[in-house]
Order: C-alpha cells, then structure tokens, then sequence
C-alpha cells in the first residue's frame, strides 16, 4: 500500500502551547509520593540521630545539597536518555531531590537559619499539596487533540527501539492511530498527521508483542491468596473500623481544645509545645486545626458506625472524606504548630486511607 504524504503548506506556522503527556499524571504522582517519603523519612531519621551535621568543623553538608544534586541529575537523565525508564527514574529523582531541598525551607526563610520554625511544615506540606494538584490537572487534560495524540504516538513508537512492544503500548498506539486518521475535517485538521498515521499504522501492526517481565508478579500473586484467605471481610472492615476509631477519637482532641478556646473557666488552660496560650487568646492556625479536627473526628466517627452497621458504601465514603479532608487541609494548619505530630499524623491517615481504599477495590467495586 502507497502512502501518498500532502504537500507541505506554503506558510508555516508555529504551533503553540505545550502538550501534555499521557503518562503525566502517573510521573506527577510518583514526584509526590517521592517528595512525601524523602520528607518524613528525613524528619524521622534526623529525629532519631540527634540531627546530627555532616562535615563537621567549618563545613556543613546539608541535606538540601544532596537534594540539589539529585534534582540535578533527575535533568540530567531527563535530557541524556530516551528508554522506557527514563519517566519513572526522573521522577523518583525530583521527588526525592526535591524532598530534601524544600525540607530545609526553613533556613531558607528566616535570619537565624531556624530549620524548626513554626513556618517550614506548613510550606513543605503546601508543596506537596501543589505537585498533587499538578497531578490532578495532568490527569484531567486532554489528550484527543490531534497534536496531543501525535507526541502520544511519537513517544510511545520509540519503545520498538527496547525491543517487542507490550500489549497495553500496542493497543494504546493503535488506538491513537485510529483517533488521528479519523480527524479529517474542520478548523483543526491536520492532514500531514493523518498521513503521518496512515504510514505508522502498518509498522505498528507488524511490531512484535510480548508480556513485560513481571518478575515480582508471582509475590504479587501469592500475596492476594493471603489476603484472600487471611484477611476476609469481616476482619477487613473491622480494620477499617477500629482505624477509623482510633483516629476519630484521637481527632476528637480538636473539639476539646475548640471549647476550652472559647471557655470562660478561669481553671481552664491550653499547653501547647510545653508553653501555656495565653487566657483569652485565640491563635488562628490553633482555631483552625482543632475545628478541622474536629470535623475529621466526627466524620471518622460516623464512618466506623456506618461500617458496624452494615453500610459499607457509607462507611468507607465518610471515612475517604475524612482522611482527604485532614490530609489536604487540617494538616497544614497543624504541621504550624506541631511539625513532629503531623508527621506521625500524615503517616497514620495514610494508612489508614490505602486499608480502606483495598476494602473498597476488594469488595465494593469488585463484582460478586
């Protein structure tokens, strides 16, 4: 079969406006699940080493210049290499690198180099925040434009070069193929795409398949009989529920502090970081991390009586919610006053979020 291939236009025009990837969202989020690891891993061995300084004497090595450092060789292999890899390496780098640079934020931000100023948690989980949110938007774009489908096509044809292509890469390729030969008409059509397609098609379709060398998928596989023998629904959701429980109760403290905030009882008081807030004061980051508190408490609360009830949908919904709601939100009004206590708190509702997240896949989204 011929491909006859359109003459090019006598005028060319630049075509602005960048173009997102289709794997965006999955390289965004791993940038974050780097960043979040590398941050409290960090706090958590500092922590337990005494904070200790490397160099000694005059010099100190900081760790946000090992955070340079990987973020500039997450560029580097960015730019220098081309093979599947490449994405998922560059990510893990960034997020890493970026970990341990903005950890270190607060020296950045104040006089006396305070790497504990009350600021520093509240910036760092901000960011975090904003490279979710990037994810969120990469994975709401879209990708059925003509030029978005073309670089679609172009990177994921370069995986022919690593050798047999994977049915997923396949069948993705053909299907963007399909998208562009089928955009022919109106403002936007792109003739030297639909050619461009015509010709791709028969190489893609002759390209060898093979499974991708799932090595850790037998650990996979026995690890789902464990669970499906070990842990079955009944002591699953009583997981959920004792979690949603414990960390509804312990939210709770929120609504205490709230009340004894707005308390005219002169043999009431409030230590916070082993210093007492002055009678009558009312600190905002304090108002408002014990009433977002005390709002996840109620709905953590709700969501294990919904679980024990038999009202799993409800259960597992208000118990997401709550988690989203102090891991978005509360968590920056409280890494303010506690940068120690968010840590353990992100970890713990993280937790808890993955458990009931598998309930969910396991038993509710799952057909019977």
């Amino acid at each position: 079969m011929t491909t006859t291939v359109p003459d090019a236009p006598a005028v060319v025009r630049a075509r602005g406006g960048p173009v997102p990837r289709d794997d965006a969202a999955r390289n965004v989020r791993l940038v974050a699940v780097a960043f979040g690891v590398t941050v409290v891993v960090t706090r958590l061995y500092l922590a337990l080493t005494g904070y200790p300084q490397i160099g000694g004497g005059e010099y100190h090595l900081a760790h946000a210049l090992w955070g340079g450092l990987l973020l500039m060789l997450g560029g580097l292999t960015a730019l220098v290499w081309s093979n599947r890899w490449v994405p998922t390496a560059t990510a893990v780098l960034v997020g890493a690198g970026s970990g341990l640079f903005v950890d270190e934020v607060g020296k950045f931000i104040t006089r006396r180099n305070d790497y504990f100023t009350p600021l520093a948690a509240p910036i760092i989980y901000a960011v975090l925040l904003g490279v979710l949110g990037v994810a969120l938007l990469a994975r709401r774009a879209r990708l059925d434009r003509p030029r978005a489908l073309a670089f679609s096509v172009a990177v994921r044809s370069r995986y022919l070069a690593d050798g047999p292509l994977r049915p997923d890469d396949r069948a993705a390729l053909l299907a963007d193929l399909d998208a562009l030969e089928e955009d022919r008409t109106g403002a936007g059509a792109r003739p030297d795409l639909v050619a461009y397609a015509r010709a791709l098609r028969p190489v893609i379709a002759a390209a060898p398949v093979a499974e991708p060398d799932h090595r850790g998928r037998p650990v996979v596989a026995a690890l789902r009989r464990a669970e499906t023998r070990l842990v079955p629904r009944w002591l699953h959701r009583l997981v959920v529920v004792a979690g949603a429980l414990a960390l509804g109760l312990v939210s709770l403290v929120g609504l205490v502090v709230l009340l004894a905030l707005y308390s005219s009882d002169p043999d009431v008081s409030i230590v916070l970081d082993d210093q007492v807030v002055p009678r009558g004061s009312r600190p905002v980051m304090l108002v408002v991390a014990s009433a977002g508190e005390a709002v996840v408490g109620l709905l953590l609360l709700a969501a294990a009586v919904a679980l024990l009830l038999g009202r799993d949908r409800v259960g597992v919904r208000l118990c997401r919610v709550g988690l989203i709601v102090a891991l978005a939100g509360v968590n920056v009004a409280l890494g303010y006053l506690d940068a120690e206590l968010v840590v353990v708190a992100v970890v713990l509702e993280l937790a808890l979020l993955v458990v009931a997240d598998r309930y969910r896949h396991r038993f509710l989204l799952t057909p019977p």
